[in-house]
């Protein structure tokens, strides 16, 4: 018995603790960076965005049902604000990649 309250308890920390992968999709051409790969290493506030072959370290905000990545680089920033459950991401960029739009999310695991 000791052993089921030892495994209970400690089963909800193994599933938070894994990296969370998404791969991003957009329908707009015009803003390529909004296809992306996002990643958020387990137990920290950072993370990574790939964009074809552009590999960026980032912040990672955790909200109520989202997670948001923001790159602030020195002539640009990126921010998308994923949706883990409805599967979609809000995108914004200002500087020299000005825009914004929404595309669908698709969590990955392992990778």
């Amino acid at each position: 018995m000791k052993k089921l309250a030892i495994l209970l308890i400690s089963m909800p920390f193994t599933a938070l603790a894994e990296e969370r992968v998404f791969e991003c999709q957009s329908p707009d051409e015009q803003h390529p960076e909004m296809a992306a790969k996002l990643i958020k290493y387990e137990d920290q506030n950072k993370g990574r965005i790939k964009i074809g072959d552009i590999d960026k370290e980032v912040d990672v905000f955790p909200g109520l049902d989202t997670l948001t990545y923001l790159y602030i680089g020195e002539d640009h920033t990126l921010s998308y604000n994923v949706h883990p459950q409805k599967g979609t991401f809000d995108f914004s960029a200002s500087g020299s990649r000005t825009g914004w739009g929404k595309g669908t999310c698709t969590e990955i695991t392992g990778q």
